[in-house]
């Protein structure tokens, strides 16, 4: 599992141990809102859909 980017603002995340957030979510302790799951060759429309803010959660780019 990779986390790769986060930009929630929280200080605390940004401060717990990464081995600790993967733990955190497999035992369903850190829930992770995933909004809309796009494929690498549709990475702009994956911008576009971020710059309208129509997610309703996380978006997520498969490589």
């Amino acid at each position: 599992m990779k986390l790769t980017v986060y930009n929630g603002g929280s200080q605390e995340f940004v401060m717990t141990p990464f081995a600790r957030l993967i733990r955190m979510i497999e035992r369903g302790q850190l829930r992770i809102n995933v909004g809309k799951v796009f494929r690498l060759d549709e990475i702009v429309e994956a911008h576009r859909c971020m710059e309208r803010n129509a997610a309703n959660g996380k978006i997520v780019v498969l490589t």
